[in-house]
Order: structure tokens, then C-alpha cells, then sequence
């Protein structure tokens, strides 16, 4: 910064009438004392000096001061160093779809906001590496030169709205949805061909072989579900409360990788480790558990919570967990890197309070609505509760004399009365925001888009297409919810119409597009008039008697047209399969031959 002469004669006047001077002017002597004093004289150096010191020293107060109104306000979750809002990331979202203007977007933009451009390109072209790899060993995948057909964005991007298309119209078979005959067929003709998606299914490829790692049990989806996970932390800062869980995804296939859950909906299949938000259920992060290899391990909870909550740390908080995971030993670890926990707790976790294992005997000789509590390692609070049985949760950061009422039905002398009871605020919390996970394991089980295979990652690539459209659901309301002018037109928005819209605009359909028809066989306009009976020399079975009732039944008479390339039928009094096959009842039959 050039400073003339005349400037800094002015300051050095303001600064012995000990003025205060501004920012600005500081920084202007600053720099200019720093070019060889430019003549200045020793007592205005020490004065200048005096008031910078000052200056610096009623900044850092100043930082002290809004230091200490954060850590008065820390139950505010926020990333100070990002200055992130709440809630969707407009800036994000308009980065990534180069958005300039405020307008309503499409289904479309915000599923390409997790399956972007680049890694729909990436993924083609590791599946038409994979497709010219199959079409050496299976022909029928490849095209009508026999050569494999190289994928494109578009294409695979129909490919993915089909598949979205198949989880809400859902058919007995694939091959329905190509059927021809009477009550069959569906749209899928209007995204590809029945043997291009059979090919795309096979070739389907989302890592680069070359870069695969053999010591990494997920190297098959290591670069998808690394771009994923990025995206669904990137586009979204959560509200305050968030709630960690585990989801099972069904698959009957072999892998190591395959776990048992009793009492789960899904007993088997892959375990996700999931953290979402508790209002909405959108799937902040996620980690698929690939078992251990080092025998058993003994604090796996403290670990998976500590990997999902790292990027929430510090910031205020809450955090939901059921009784898998909490403990007294992980409460205080949440509490030391400022996150709020609550959860559920099974009596025989260590530095469980001795006198609260009793819970057996306490339920016998108490009433619904009676509560114990007390104080373990750095205050955290235990607590029971009886309802119908005994329940037992732990906090970092309730009070235990905070409660509310609910109410009960209760039977006594065979009537049913209502019967208000004490319920603490930690138990009515945790019934209040624990359902995170289950809110969004709902969502994607309406409409899932998992398909039959024989491959186990194919079966995560399935569910990570899930996780994206419910996810570009959820980010799809925000940004309703965002404009003003869009609330009353779309209040009723359902995830079925969203997934119907996002399909629709995946195949560039129009939304009032005819259904698409499919027809037999054509038939010859002629073909009543010009197909006649010859009679030949040896006997052969009649084809329609065959056809009809699988018996043998040998004719002299065929037919020479090239409908029909010689077929034999009976031609006697008791009938005439001649003329039954070249009418209308037998229309079936040829469109079959």
C-alpha cells in the first residue's frame, strides 16, 4: 500500500492529540514504519509503538470475549471454521449444478448432486471395460456386430431411472416388464431394451480394475462409496440432534461379508453403521461393517460411534443410541469432545452403578410411573424408569428432575381406563428423536430398487442408489421449504412422486407421454386367403394337435407359405386344425411360434 507523506503526517498529528485511531490508519503505520522509518523521529516511533501494542492488546480481549460467548452458547451446533447454516447447503447445491438464480430445480438436479457427471463417466468407463472383458465369454451381451456397445452417461442414467422405475412397479420377473402378451409389458420398454439392461446389469462396474486393493475387503465400491459418503456430509449441516444405528440390507447371496441379526426385520444380510438426522432421517454418514480380522473386539460400539460422530464434534450435538452402543465409559468420552449423548443401557456394562442391577427385583415392588437415579463418573446421569417394565437410559447432559407427563391405557377388572404417569424428560427425549435411522430405513424399504444377483457388492451398489434418492428427497423439500413461493404448490409432495418425476426425467420422458404399445406378431392381410393346403407324400404330427394337447396325431396335408414354413395340420371331418390355425382363434399360438 503506497502512503504519501502528507497522509502520514496526519496520522502522526492525530496520534499525539491521542485520538483514536482506526483499523485502517493503523495498518497504513504499520506498513510504513516498515520501509526504513521513512525519517521518523525516536519519540513519535515510541508513541506509534505504545499505540499499537494497545490496539493489539484490545484485539485479543476482543477474541477472548466472543471465545467465551461460544462456550456460553455451545448447545448452538454450528462449524465456525465453514460458517455453515443449517440445514441444506444452498451454496453447495448451486456450485454443483451451476445455479445462479433462485428457481424451483428439478427431481433430477438433486439426484445428480450425488451421482454427478464425473462419476457417472468414471463408472461407464469402467463398465465398458468390464462389458468388452464379458462379450469374449458370453456373446449375447454383446451387439448385433458382436461387439460389446459402449455405455454413455445417458444411457447409464436411464439405466439407473429404470431400475428407480422397478422398485415402485414392481412385477413377479424381470421379463414381464418386456411382455408382450395380454396384461403384461410396462415402461421399461421406453428406457432400453430387455437385453441391454440384461447386459448392463452383468458389465455394471463402478472401480477401476487396475486400482483395486486386495488387502481392502470393499474394494469393489471403495471409490463410490467414498464419493458418496463425501456428498451426503457436503450437501447437508444437520439440526441439533442426530442418532446412530445399524441397518441391515437383505441379501440371500454368499459372502463373508454377510451378518445374522436376530429380531431384526432383516436377518440377514450386510450391517450398515448409519448416523442421521433425528427429524428427518437423512443419512449423514455410513460405514459398511466388514467384520474383524484381529479376533474379537472388545470396544467395537466405542469405535464405530466415535469414527460417525469425528465430524460433529465440538459443536453441540445431541446424539441418540440405543442400548448397543451406550455405555458410562463412551458418555464420557462423548462429553470430553463436546458432544451431548443420551441412550439406552444394558445393566451389565462396565462402571454400571452395582446398586441399580437389581432391576429384576425393583420392577416387582414398584409402580408404573416410579423412577430411580443417580450420578456415576464426571456426573453422568442414570436413570430408571418403570412403565411397563424397567428402563434404563444414561445422559451427559439431562437433569434428573426434569419430567413430563404421559398417558397410559391400563386394565383393571377387566376395563380399560387412562392413567396419567410421570415420565422423566430423558425417556421422553429419547422416544422423541431416536428414530433417525428408522425414519430412513422406512423410506428406502417402500420402494427399494435391489434386484436379484449373484455378486454381493452389486447388491451395495443397489442400496447406495437408495441412499441417493432418498437423500435428494429429503434435499428436495428443504429447498421447497426454502422458497416461499413454492410451499402452497407442493405442500403434499409424496416420495412416490418424486421417485415417479426423478425416473421420468432419468429416461427423458415426458410427463404426459402415451404408453408405450407393443403388438403380436404382425399378421399378412392376405394371410386368410393366400395360405392353402398341399398335400405331400410322407406323414408327419400335426402341429396345432400338438400344440394344443401334446398328441401325436400324423397328416399328409402342410401348409407351403413362408408364415408357415411347412407345418402339417389334420384336415378331417371331425376337424379341421388347417382352418382353426389361419383364423383368429389360434392368434396366440402364432405369436408364440
Amino acid at each position: 500500500m503506497d502512503v504519501d507523506a502528507d497522509d502520514y503526517s496526519c496520522l502522526l498529528q492525530s496520534l499525539k492529540r491521542r485520538r483514536a485511531l482506526t483499523s485502517d490508519e493503523l495498518r497504513v503505520i504499520a506498513e510504513h514504519d516498515m520501509d526504513d522509518h521513512q525519517g521518523m523521529h525516536c519519540v513519535e516511533e515510541d508513541a506509534l509503538d505504545a499505540e499499537l501494542l494497545q490496539a493489539q492488546v484490545q484485539t485479543e480481549e476482543l477474541e477472548e470475549e466472543e471465545e467465551d460467548d461460544e462456550m456460553d452458547c455451545d448447545l448452538e451446533p454450528r462449524r465456525a471454521s465453514e460458517g455453515r447454516p443449517l440445514g441444506l447447503d444452498l451454496g453447495s447445491v448451486r456450485r454443483a449444478v451451476r445455479l445462479t438464480t433462485s428457481v424451483m430445480l428439478r427431481e433430477i438436479d438433486f439426484f445428480m448432486l450425488f451421482f454427478t457427471q464425473a462419476i457417472v463417466a468414471d463408472i461407464c468407463g469402467f463398465t465398458n471395460w468390464q462389458g468388452w472383458e464379458l462379450v469374449l465369454n458370453r456373446a449375447s451381451y454383446a451387439g448385433v456386430e458382436g461387439v460389446w456397445n459402449e455405455v454413455t452417461p445417458d444411457e447409464f442414467y436411464r439405466f439407473m431411472g429404470l431400475l428407480i422405475y422397478m422398485g415402485f412397479h414392481v412385477l413377479p420377473d424381470m421379463h414381464r416388464y418386456w411382455g408382450t402378451k395380454s396384461l403384461q409389458g410396462s415402461w421399461a420398454r421406453s428406457f432400453m431394451s430387455r437385453d441391454r439392461f440384461k447386459a448392463l446389469l452383468a458389465a455394471r462396474h463402478v472401480v477401476d480394475p487396475a486400482t483395486e486393493d486386495n488387502q481392502d475387503r470393499l474394494k469393489k465400491l471403495r471409490y463410490l462409496m467414498d464419493h458418496l459418503k463425501q456428498k451426503c456430509q457436503e450437501l447437508f449441516q444437520p439440526n441439533q440432534n442426530l442418532a446412530i444405528d445399524e441397518r441391515m440390507v437383505k441379501s440371500k447371496g454368499r459372502s463373508g461379508l454377510k451378518q445374522f441379526m436376530k429380531g431384526k426385520p432383516t436377518r440377514w444380510g450386510f450391517k450398515f453403521w448409519v448416523i442421521a438426522t433425528s427429524d428427518s432421517g437423512y443419512t449423514l454418514d455410513f460405514n459398511v461393517y466388514t467384520g474383524s480380522r484381529d479376533g474379537r473386539v472388545t470396544d467395537l460400539a466405542t469405535k464405530v460411534v466415535e469414527a460417525l460422530i469425528q465430524p460433529y464434534k465440538d459443536q453441540g450435538y445431541n446424539l441418540w443410541m440405543d442400548n448397543f452402543y451406550t455405555s458410562p465409559a463412551l458418555m464420557v468420552t462423548l462429553r470430553q469432545i463436546g458432544i451431548n449423548a443420551c441412550g439406552t443401557c444394558r445393566i451389565n456394562r462396565k462402571k454400571f452403578p452395582e446398586e441399580f442391577k437389581d432391576v429384576k427385583t425393583w420392577e416387582r415392588k414398584t409402580d408404573r410411573g416410579d423412577m430411580r437415579w443417580c450420578r456415576v463418573e464426571d456426573g453422568i446421569l442414570v436413570i430408571q424408569w418403570k412403565d411397563t417394565r424397567a428402563v434404563t437410559c444414561l445422559s451427559n447432559f439431562h437433569n434428573a428432575n426434569d419430567s413430563t407427563n404421559v398417558t397410559r391405557l391400563v386394565k383393571k377388572d377387566a376395563t380399560w381406563s387412562s392413567l396419567v404417569v410421570r415420565q422423566p424428560a430423558v425417556i421422553s427425549d429419547y422416544n422423541k428423536h431416536m428414530g433417525g435411522v428408522d425414519r430412513s430405513d422406512q423410506m428406502i424399504s417402500s420402494y427399494n430398487v435391489l434386484q436379484k444377483t449373484q455378486k454381493w457388492w452389486k447388491t451395495l451398489f443397489f442400496h447406495f442408489i437408495d441412499i441417493a434418492v432418498v437423500n435428494s428427497f429429503l434435499l428436495f423439500q428443504e429447498w421447497q421449504h426454502s422458497q416461499a413461493g413454492d410451499k402452497h404448490r407442493l405442500a403434499d409432495y409424496s416420495h412416490i412422486t418424486f421417485r415417479e418425476n426423478l425416473s421420468r426425467q432419468l429416461a427423458g420422458l415426458d410427463i404426459h407421454a402415451s404408453s408405450p404399445s407393443h403388438s403380436l406378431k404382425p399378421v399378412a392381410s392376405s394371410f386368410h386367403v393366400t395360405h392353402t393346403p398341399e398335400l405331400q407324400k410322407s406323414a408327419n404330427n400335426c402341429w396345432l394337435c400338438y400344440r394344443k394337447s401334446r398328441i401325436q396325431r400324423k397328416t399328409k396335408f402342410a401348409c407351403m407359405a413362408p408364415e408357415c414354413n411347412g407345418k402339417r395340420f389334420c384336415i378331417v371331418q371331425s376337424r379341421n386344425c388347417f382352418r382353426a390355425w389361419h383364423s383368429a382363434e389360434c392368434d396366440q399360438f402364432r405369436a408364440e411360434a
